[in-house]
């Protein structure tokens, strides 16, 4: 596939391809739209290997990541960016707002800007958008994507030992009534994440209840509604522990908007440990992911296969509990509620 192939199926010139692809204004938008249809039908990747020929190397590496407005992610693009910089290096972002069509465009337009690598550290994936990747000879990396592992190096983060130490915190208050706010099940870190909930859950001995699992989107306003349906149930959980700690917010607002108090009558525990986990009231437990070891791993793991080394993700990495004021001893029921 090369371009002449897009300017005959646009029916323009080679040339007008060319501004179209690199974003030269003068081009008329009917123009415009006719060729990236063109490139869409054609799947067309402009080929960045004919052009490092002429230019040699970029020293530009490409990041994508699942959310900007989530507070993991800053720091990670952070932690990356100072090792970058450290080497001489520019980055260029973007994030896929947990969307696979949207990550397909951002590993295209990557490609089509020659970085010289690419750290996609999202929670969804899929195989078509890193054949494009492999097509161009770019080096990638992913974060904790087990089902990749076996052809693209990948950063592993096991979850279990979290969940298993924050079961254990809430078993030692005496809790046994404990509930659960998971991500959307299409995303694979989501999934990673009931699941490691649940074999957690099974091994202390204690029953997974379906009525004290409720999904939300991975925001604030997804725990909120997330919460409320656990707060409607029927008896409800003593504890709830959420998949993320945007969506433990949103978790203790709607406790706060139903006159639930935090952590007397509910212990609630996130997970990653962003900075307003401990900005909140209370301040939020919860499993502190080690996303600057994920964000300096996938860095040297680029810079490892540039020079023409095999590498790999590593050792697994295990988040671990911070325990803060979100959690406390179940209340005692009164006589009367024991009626």
């Amino acid at each position: 596939m090369d371009i002449q192939q897009v300017a005959k199926r646009a029916n323009v010139s080679t040339a007008t391809v060319s501004r179209v692809l690199n974003g030269f204004p003068g081009v008329r938008p009917k123009t415009v739209d006719k060729v990236q249809r063109a490139v869409a039908d054609l799947n067309y990747v402009p080929n960045p290997n004919a052009r490092s020929l002429r230019v040699g190397s970029t020293r530009l590496f490409g990041l994508i990541v699942s959310d900007v407005n989530n507070q993991f992610f800053p720091e990670l693009i952070d932690a990356f960016e100072a090792l970058a910089s450290a080497e001489g290096i520019d980055v260029i972002f973007t994030h896929t707002n947990y969307d696979l069509k949207r990550l397909h465009r951002c590993v295209r337009r990557m490609i089509e800007r020659s970085v010289d690598a690419i750290a996609i550290m999202t929670s969804e994936v899929e195989e078509d958008s890193l054949k494009q990747v492999h097509k161009a000879g770019i080096p990638v990396v992913l974060m904790n994507q087990r089902r990749y592992a076996a052809k693209y190096p990948s950063i592993p983060v096991e979850y279990t030992t979290g969940f298993r130490e924050a079961l254990d915190h809430l078993l030692s208050l005496g809790h046994r009534d404990i509930g659960f706010i998971a991500g959307p099940q299409n995303l694979n870190s989501a999934r990673g994440r009931k699941d490691a909930f649940r074999t957690a859950l099974r091994k202390h001995g204690l029953h997974v209840r379906s009525e004290w699992i409720a999904e939300g989107d991975m925001r604030v306003e997804g725990g909120r509604i997330a919460m409320q349906k656990l707060l409607e149930a029927n008896p409800r959980p003593t504890a709830v522990i959420a998949t993320n700690d945007m969506m433990a917010v949103g978790a203790l607002q709607a406790a706060h908007a139903a006159r639930v108090s935090v952590p007397k009558n509910l212990s609630l525990i996130g997970f990653d440990d962003i900075p307003i986990a401990s900005l909140v009231r209370p301040s939020l437990s919860t499993i502190r992911h080690p996303r600057r070891e994920v964000a300096a791993r996938a860095f040297n793991c680029l810079q490892s296969a540039l020079k023409g080394e095999i590498v790999n993700g590593g050792p697994t990495l295990h988040p671990h509990l911070v325990i803060r004021n979100s959690t406390a001893p179940p209340a005692r029921k009164s006589r009367n509620a024991c009626k």
